[in-house]
């Protein structure tokens, strides 16, 4: 067998790997896990987190929480840093079933954030309680 073909097998593999690896740590995310009572609770307080939906910019207009900013989970990283956002500050992420906010949690804390949380049943569950949204109209 041509040596380059081995290689070739080999780098494949462990390219699949290390997706699976990241991959799993990203829908298992690395961020503590605040639930919808906590978040809505805080949300009343006199210094509430900032709450950052990582969704499409659709399904941000279709609803969010109140007080939600938007920032894709790709650009989470640059979008906060436009923002001024303090690294010691708490940030809440959540999307529509959770992978996305495991994902940006995993870059901010890679980044170097401090209070990265990560909304228990995401959006799905955010709704399903019947809590508060807001709709974008255009």
């Amino acid at each position: 067998m041509d040596l380059s073909v081995i290689f070739a097998r080999y780098k494949v593999r462990s390219i699949i790997v290390v997706l699976g690896i990241m991959l799993t740590v990203a829908a298992a995310g690395c961020a503590t896990g605040i639930t919808r009572e906590e978040l809505l609770e805080q949300m009343q307080s006199e210094n509430p987190p900032m709450i950052v939906d990582v969704r499409s910019q659709g399904e941000y207009d279709r609803d969010h929480v109140p007080g939600a900013v938007h920032i894709p989970f790709y650009s989470i990283g640059s979008g906060l840093n436009a923002l001024g956002f303090s690294k010691q500050a708490p940030v809440v992420l959540y999307c529509e079933h959770g992978p996305r906010s495991g994902i940006a949690g995993f870059t901010l804390i890679l980044s170097g954030y401090d209070k990265v949380y990560s909304l228990e049943g995401a959006m799905k569950g955010w709704r399903k309680s019947e809590f508060p949204i807001e709709v974008i109209t255009h």
